[in-house]
């Protein structure tokens, strides 16, 4: 049984061509895990984990995560904008439910503690995890005017265009604009762009004015914005 189809980032309705998509409900696996290296064959992610395979607007989806309660998927290429049908077959049988494909279903990566508040995000200069003290063992804020890395899902096409459904050998620039705003505050874009299968990569530099405390993260790429009430710490 499916009970909801959501953006794999956010958790929100509405679905993307490339985004990482979460299907919740019942009896989905019998087994748990994420696909094996030996899996990928030829470049090409798998489309099946353990009889479990899930087919958007009737094309079969990349499938990373299988559990008895959730799967993680990858919408197909597809220009449909509008109700599309998802369907899992499983070891148990099939189930089938409508999404909402949209031209864009951009959601921000969070962590998962202290119920999703903060942005997934990383210091560019060691990769260590951007956190107040405390979130993660390592995690350490932010500065005003360091940059960071931030990721998503569903943010659209790239330039050059990249197939779905396959290892990203070379990264590729968003074919649209993006702006970010910290707390609030233009914040620099210096890349933004899809660095693996449907992960989009944002490397940003904190606005040098922002006060310590938590603020706000917002991306809007061809005026879709992410999801609103998720923070980034920041200290000087």
């Amino acid at each position: 049984m499916v009970t909801s189809v959501v953006n794999g980032a956010s958790f929100q309705p509405g679905i993307a061509a490339g985004a990482w998509i979460s299907i919740f409900g019942t009896n989905l696996s019998t087994t748990t895990r994420t696909w094996r290296n030996d899996e990928l064959v030829g470049g090409i992610l798998p489309t099946q984990l353990d009889g479990v395979r899930v087919t958007v607007n009737g094309r079969m989806a990349a499938v990373y995560y299988i559990s008895p309660t959730q799967l993680n998927v990858q919408v197909p290429s597809d220009e449909a904008v509008g109700p599309v049908q998802v369907q899992v077959t499983t070891p148990h049988g099939t189930a089938t439910t409508t999404a909402q494909m949209q031209a864009f279903a951009p959601g921000l990566f969070l962590f998962d503690r202290e119920n999703r508040r903060y942005v997934a995000a990383q210091h560019a200069s060691d990769y260590g995890l951007v956190g107040k003290v405390g979130l993660y063992p390592a995690s350490t804020p932010a500065k005003p005017g360091e940059i960071v890395i931030l990721y998503g899902t569903g943010f659209g096409p790239t330039n050059p265009p990249l197939p779905t459904g396959r290892v990203i050998t070379e990264p590729a620039r968003l074919a649209n604009p993006v702006q970010v705003r910290i707390g609030g505050l233009p914040a620099d874009v210096l890349w933004a762009g899809l660095s693996a299968p449907g992960l989009y990569q944002f490397n940003v530099k904190i606005p040098e004015a922002l006060p310590d405390g938590d603020h706000t993260v917002l991306v809007v790429v061809a005026g879709w914005p992410t999801q609103s009430n998720v923070f980034i710490t920041v200290q000087r």
